[in-house]
């Protein structure tokens, strides 16, 4: 267990250590006059003026934000997007991109990436929210200047910039099962350096209600569920990014960054084998200095580079062994440091030159106090080299553009010293991969409202840690899986309809993607409590998205999304059948009534069906969800939120049968000065 007087000494020497190397910057460089660097004018949205051919959603998460929300909630109601929960909020969650596993979806925070070598999926419950300035989803194609891109798509959080313009912003939020949040955030101008501060805690009693259902098939107590409440699912949670820029000349600016995370959280479990004391502690700071020129060695180049390290800390206790196979009291470091490098250049107005290169060393120490004999897991270790680069062209005054794009990664991976596995005995292991992924995408804009897109390319994910080296809990080393391959396809079209008279603003986007996965990655168990992954012959997956989006007489505020995807396991064994955890069909909708004062909304969630095992026989109902709020304000410094969610209490499930919230109530008084 964490103690709250470590955590909060920590967080104050972090804070102390960010403040004085602001100072510093402050008195080195206080007689550089304020500058402002000016970026380059585009006439689309920033996410996609770095992917043009790509389709990207750019998510506001600021109406999030204002609510007892997290990351996980705005990336699910993105249009190819599957959020896929293990509970409810703070609960596990993990994020599918056009039926892709979490594995193949890299995230980054400010270009930073978050995707671990010892398992790339990302909890987006321990991602920040109130300090982000927007959320970037690319779905497919990525841009060159986020490294090696994922076989399903890249997410990438964008902070908040400081401000010059000094602001206070303070609410406070608090709702059914003793929900409650605190946001604190400051922005002003110190000397010639803008700064902002955002700290925002977050925690929940988690206790529920739910139906289980009974192992008694056929009888009424297995239809009508067994009523249960959520224990031990209590998490307390505390979020804090300091960030500081200054101009030291109109060509250079330099930013330093630093977000640090605790949370303390209990692990229930899934019936049967709930846990009434498992829980889990985590530590994460994460630190970037960055440089951002423009044309200060060479006319018309861009160059940015940033020097990054991350460590994370995560302790999981379950010594009555409730959850997983066998006790466990672990003491999880995860330790990276890297840098990259991003440069475009600008050849003439047609023509766009962009590389970019990062190299990064990952350490993970694993340790479980309660490890029996000689099953400890070796210290593993991964030195990472990725380069891209990409040629934008346009022709015909970029009516058409074409962007073809290279990527080259080398991983070296080795596991640090031999241990015996349930009887098998697995030696100091070591491996290297060069991993290459072409695409080309292009856009041919037929009128100034209406453009035409399209994009293929080949990706690879090379396994991870868990998968190569296993554990000391169920899991079995292989080191001798092959990469996982993916060719993606997609087309589409994007609408912008002109201004009209009773039409303040309108966008359209459909797309159509086909994606085929080779040497898919995935777990089986060799006896009923040990298994290892292996590679199966392959995925494919077909779907389409649409995304509408408009503002009426500048009172009435709608956006819908809909996607529809057929998943197809391609291995021998469940030839034809959909790959478990895929909904075929996601659909979200909001409509927003907007005054002078304030709003009132409503949204609707439907999920449909899907399954939990790969033979198709367990099968998780439809689920809608419909969602009512309001926000008042009386004063433009003031607003008060009301939301009501799962207004209709359905009893839902979610990846495995964990089981989610039904109705609950929310409010948030929001104040800025």
């Amino acid at each position: 267990m964490i103690r709250p007087v470590s955590i909060v000494a920590v967080f104050a020497l972090r804070v102390i250590a960010c403040l004085w190397s602001l100072s510093w910057y402050t008195t080195t460089w206080a007689q550089v006059p304020p500058t402002t660097v000016t970026v380059r004018a585009t006439q689309v949205a920033d996410a996609e003026s770095h992917a043009p051919t790509a389709f990207v959603s750019e998510i506001d998460p600021q109406p999030y934000a204002q609510q007892v929300e997290t990351v996980a909630d705005a990336l699910s109601d993105s249009v190819g997007v599957s959020v896929r929960r293990f509970g409810g909020l703070g609960a596990f969650s993990t994020v599918s991109i056009r039926g892709s596993s979490a594995n193949q979806v890299q995230i980054y925070l400010d270009g930073v990436p978050l995707s671990r070598a010892r398992n790339e999926t990302v909890n987006l419950s321990d991602l920040p929210l109130d300090s982000l300035q927007r959320i970037d989803v690319y779905r497919g194609t990525a841009p060159v200047n986020l490294g090696a891109g994922g076989i399903g798509g890249v997410v990438n959080l964008v902070t908040r910039p400081p401000s010059s313009t000094p602001q206070t912003q303070l609410s406070a939020s608090y709702g059914s099962f003793d929900t409650r949040k605190v946001v604190a955030s400051r922005t002003q101008q110190l000397h010639d350096i803008d700064l902002i501060a955002n700290v925002t805690y977050l925690g929940s009693a988690g206790n529920f209600g739910f139906k289980e259902k009974s192992p008694q098939a056929g009888t009424p107590t297995a239809e009508r569920g067994i009523e249960q409440t959520r224990i031990n699912d209590a998490f307390d949670s505390v979020d804090a990014l300091l960030k500081g820029g200054t101009s030291l000349s109109r060509h250079l600016r330099l930013e330093l960054t630093s977000e640090t995370f605790f949370k303390n959280q209990g692990v229930p479990g899934l019936a049967p084998t709930l846990s009434s004391d498992a829980s889990l502690n985590d530590v994460r700071a994460l630190d970037y200095l960055r440089f951002l020129s423009r044309d200060l060695l060479v006319e018309r180049l861009d160059l940015n580079g940033t020097l990054y390290g991350i460590f994370e800390r995560t302790a999981f206790k379950d010594l009555h062994g409730q959850i997983g196979s066998g006790p466990q009291d672990r003491h999880d470091h995860n330790t990276v440091v890297g840098g990259n490098l991003d440069a475009t250049y600008y050849l003439g107005t047609n023509q766009v030159l962009g590389t970019f290169a990062e190299l990064s060393q990952e350490t993970f120490s694993p340790h479980n106090d309660v490890a029996v004999g000689t099953r400890r897991e070796p210290v593993e270790e991964r030195l990472h080299f990725s380069w891209a680069m990409q040629d934008q062209v346009g022709v015909w005054n970029d009516r058409f553009v074409v962007a073809p794009t290279l990527r080259y990664e080398h991983l070296e991976d080795r596991a640090a010293s031999a241990r015996s596995d349930f009887g098998l005995f697995v030696p100091a292991t070591s491996r290297a991969d060069d991993l290459y992924s072409p695409s080309v995408g292009a856009q041919a804009r037929v009128a100034e409202w209406f453009s035409l897109r399209g994009n293929i390319g080949r990706f690879e994910r090379a396994p991870n840690f868990g998968e190569l080296f296993g554990n000391s809990g169920s899991v079995v080393g292989n080191p001798t899986l092959h990469s996982e391959v993916a060719v993606n396809r997609d087309v589409g079209f994007v609408l912008d309809v002109p201004t009209l008279r009773w039409l303040d603003s309108a966008r359209l986007e459909y797309s159509f993607f086909d994606n085929d996965v080779d040497d898919v990655i995935a777990f089986v168990l060799t006896s009923p409590a040990v298994g290892r992954y292996r590679n199966f012959a392959g995925a494919r997956f077909q779907g389409h998205e649409v995304s509408v989006q408009g503002t009426l007489v500048s009172h009435l505020r709608a956006a819908l999304n809909y996607t529809h995807q057929d998943t197809e396991n391609r291995d021998p064994a469940y030839l034809g059948l959909q790959l478990p955890g895929r909904p075929a069909d996601e659909i979200y909708a909001r409509v927003e009534c907007l005054a002078a004062y304030g709003k009132v909304y409503y949204e609707f969630n439907r999920v449909s069906g899907n399954y939990r095992d790969p033979i198709n026989f367990d099968h998780i109902p439809s689920r809608d969800i419909h969602t009512v709020g309001a926000a008042l304000q009386p004063f433009e410094a003031l607003t008060v939120s009301l939301e009501a969610r799962n207004i209709a209490d359905d009893q839902i499930a979610d990846v495995e049968g964990f089981p989610l919230p039904g109705r609950a109530f929310f409010g948030t008084v929001t104040a800025k000065f």
